[in-house]
């Protein structure tokens, strides 16, 4: 029978809604930690000390189990600093004076450390290892490993899983398995990701957990402008853990913990009755990043107004089209055979539902924000070179008048939002103008762009600002 191991937000209620489940442990850690995790503080909840210690004693009389989240993989290099590795064992203490029965890990140096000073917490190596072989994983089992959450990438790699499984039995290892990942196959931003959101968690780094996410913008301009890598993602489908099961994995896990409640329980659910008639994308993580709002916390207000345009361009996955899906990947190599093969282009087309306009607007403020990123100008550096290709019409001619309201409404925009504002506006207004057959962009469709593109804590003001220019708006 499938065990599952589910991320914590620190919700009292959760404990109380989830112990129907066949949940063996809940996992989670405080927002900002010694070593740090694999989620950015301002993402997560913040809990004291003796909440969490509360809220562990609750699972245990719950009777699950609790795993405690030290997975960054980098502590550049202060794990070498003596008053430093001091912290570190003082943290783990204390981890061990709260009860939690498992840690997570991903540093094998903090491995062999907990292995060696702290043989009563068992170790599970986290999927950030990237444990991709079966002569890794049983490296880390060898350092002290109890358990490994192998590298989501090779979660549809049935050979490796299997013998991966096989070969850890010898050391009293097991595997637990990943299933919520929405990453890109394959992502060349992964490991820098993972570096990014393990400093911004970490307690004593001097950015206080404030940064960028160029990853999160570049990973959802190649999901949302092609839809085949949407299905290319390591996401598995509540239907079909038995694929799993048959070769020997029976521990299982749905991440979340920056999500609500009802979030991560619907999730539970879905994996619990091995069913969901809905959108794949709302039981599994980071295809959706706007998903219940988690993205007003982020501290750039670039970050903030990209992704408020992202609820507008709602993607769907039906996951009822896609039974049949995984038998496919039992005997196909992925990592070999990808550029020669259109299996998940066939399945895109058959399941994904997206609105092509919206969605082109999404990726043009994305792209326009990265640019502003990488030639420096939101650093407060003038590009030498601008470059106005994304800033042509494509053929589309404006009413005087509304063109020159337009810009007039623009300059009014904050100064560090009018680039992107005037691109996902314009292009919004054009598209508008097309539906209508019009090769003129006119008041109606200026009106339209301004009201839908503007995010909902500007709205007010963006409409008396189109009511000082005669526009009638309710």
């Amino acid at each position: 029978m499938a065990r599952f191991t589910v991320a914590t937000n620190w919700d009292p209620e959760l404990i109380e809604k989830i112990i129907k489940y066949p949940v063996r442990d809940l996992y989670g850690s405080a927002p900002n930690t010694p070593i740090g995790g694999g989620r950015p503080s301002f993402l997560l909840p913040e809990v004291s000390e003796e909440e969490i210690t509360e809220y562990i004693k609750e699972v245990h009389k719950n009777r699950m189990k609790f795993a405690y989240l030290l997975n960054a993989p980098c502590l550049g290099n202060i794990e070498y600093d003596k008053g430093y590795y001091r912290k570190i064992i003082e943290y783990l203490e204390w981890i061990v004076n709260i009860g939690s029965d498992y840690v997570i890990v991903t540093i094998p140096f903090l491995i062999q450390i907990i292995h060696e000073q702290f043989p009563e917490l068992k170790i599970r190596v986290s999927t950030i290892a990237t444990v991709n072989s079966v002569n890794r994983a049983k490296f880390y089992a060898e350092l002290g490993a109890s358990e490994i959450t192998p590298d989501a990438m090779i979660n549809r790699d049935f050979k490796t899983l299997e013998k991966m499984q096989k070969a850890l039995r010898k050391y009293n290892c097991e595997l637990n398995l990943l299933l919520t990942d929405g990453c890109l196959f394959q992502c060349p931003f992964r490991l820098y990701h993972y570096n990014l959101m393990g400093h911004s968690s970490q307690t004593d780094h001097p950015m206080k957990g404030k940064y960028i996410d160029t990853c999160i913008l570049n990973c959802s301009i190649i999901k949302y402008s092609d839809p085949v890598e949407l299905i290319k993602c390591r996401w598995i489908r509540p239907e079909d853990l038995v694929h799993y099961e048959r070769i020997g994995i029976k521990n299982f896990k749905i991440a979340g913990r920056r999500m609500p409640t009802n979030w991560i329980i619907r999730s539970v659910n879905a994996y619990s009755n091995r069913e969901y008639k809905g959108n794949l994308i709302d039981i599994i993580q980071a295809i959706s990043i706007s998903a219940e709002g988690t993205y007003q916390k982020d501290p750039i207000e670039g970050m903030r107004k990209c992704l408020d345009l992202e609820q507008k361009s709602k993607i769907i996955i039906d996951n009822t089209k896609l039974d049949g899906f995984i038998e496919f990947f039992k005997n196909q190599n992925c990592n070999a055979m990808c550029d020669e093969c259109d299996y998940c282009s066939k399945w895109a087309q058959k399941a994904i539902i997206r609105d092509e306009e919206r969605v082109k607007s999404y990726v043009a403020i994305l792209k326009t924000y990265l640019k502003d990123l990488t030639t420096g100008r939101e650093f407060g550096i003038e590009p030498k070179e601008e470059i106005k290709k994304s800033e042509k019409s494509e053929g589309m001619r404006w009413e005087p008048r509304i063109k020159e309201i337009f810009d007039k409404i623009i300059l009014e925009t904050p100064e560090h939002f009018r680039q992107i504002a005037k691109i996902a506006i314009g292009t919004m207004a054009e598209q508008k103008a097309k539906s209508r057959n019009s090769d003129i962009v006119e008041g109606i469709d200026m009106v339209g762009a301004f009201l839908e593109g503007t995010p909902e804590s500007f709205k007010n003001d963006m409409k008396n600002s189109l009511k000082k220019y005669g526009f009638k708006v309710k």
